[in-house]
């Protein structure tokens, strides 16, 4: 396990959350300017990511492995969701800020630090099946993710709310991938080079949110830690004891179970700063996590391995 690589991605999300805190102290970036760039994060930058990150080659010789690491990630968000419309109840009363909540117990940092953390513990073989946990990550952030955040859109249903970008990123993605179609250049780099913004961008957003409230406050909700709690520690735990009496291939399971473990999304501060809910909770799950993480992720790694 290469620890050193763990160190190195979370060490660069917070240098970039520091960019983003200093920006917004020294007046760069303002409220507005934040809440425009989280508008082209979640419009441009992130469906463009979703498209490229579907981008995967699919083989007879690894449809087997393929098809039961789908069948597993469909394990894993199930008991997400468990987890993300329980827990919440218990920690404020507030639809809204369960949203913000169960959102953050569901979806994780899987594209910047999954990737990376991933082929650090079990090799770059993993990446394959890491991109592969991936896939519905889009679909589910876009709908039932957004239904999380604004509970209150459920209850006056409107189907234009699933013909956002995301979703239909997501839906093209998914096309590509089981048909096999390869974007063509130059089109495929404009992807790759807008994708790649989504990561730096957004840590910039969630620092100059951050420095919208005192510092001292960013430790001071037990909220924070009693999710985090979940989002690090217990449901990837939880989740080795489901799969491990079924699951024989201890690469696969150990990819999840080390994918389960990442810190909350950046995604969470970018759609609670679209839909307009708390975004400073958010931001905060994110900060908290992601410096939890760099003693909880080699501990599980260690007892994997």
């Amino acid at each position: 396990m290469n620890f050193l690589t763990i160190i190195d991605s979370i060490v660069i999300l917070f240098i970039l959350m520091g960019v983003g805190y200093a920006s917004y102290k020294s007046g760069i970036i303002t409220r507005d300017g934040a809440h425009g760039l989280s508008s082209f994060l979640v419009n441009i930058t992130l469906p463009s990511l979703i498209i490229v990150s579907m981008q995967i080659p699919l083989s007879s010789e690894t449809f087997g492995r393929t098809m039961e690491m789908f069948a597993i990630a469909i394990i894993y968000y199930i008991l997400s969701f468990a987890f993300a419309f329980t827990v919440p109840k218990y920690l404020t009363e507030s639809d809204l800020e369960k949203g913000v909540y169960s959102f953050m117990l569901v979806f994780s940092n899987l594209g910047f630090m999954g990737i990376p953390v991933t082929a650090a513990i079990f090799g770059n073989g993993a990446v394959f099946y890491t991109s592969l946990v991936m896939l519905p990550f889009g679909i589910l952030a876009f709908s039932v993710g957004i239904l999380m955040l604004r509970p209150d859109m459920g209850r006056y249903f409107d189907p234009k709310l699933f013909l956002n970008s995301g979703i239909i990123a997501s839906i093209t993605g998914l096309i590509f991938f089981f048909t096999g179609f390869h974007i063509p250049a130059p089109f495929i780099d404009v992807l790759e080079i807008l994708g790649s913004l989504t990561t730096p961008l957004a840590m910039v957003v969630t620092g100059s949110l951050l420095a919208t409230m005192p510092a001292s406050s960013m430790f001071k909700d037990f909220r924070i830690y009693a999710m985090t709690l979940f989002r690090l520690v217990i449901i990837p735990a939880v989740l080795y004891l489901i799969l491990n009496p079924f699951v024989s291939d201890r690469l696969l399971l150990g990819i999840i179970v080390i994918l389960a473990g990442m810190p909350v999304a950046a995604n969470a501060v970018l759609l609670a700063e679209e839909y307009n809910v708390d975004s400073t909770a958010a931001s905060k799950g994110v900060f908290i996590s992601t410096l939890l993480c760099i003693f909880t992720i080699p501990l599980t790694a260690y007892f994997l391995l």
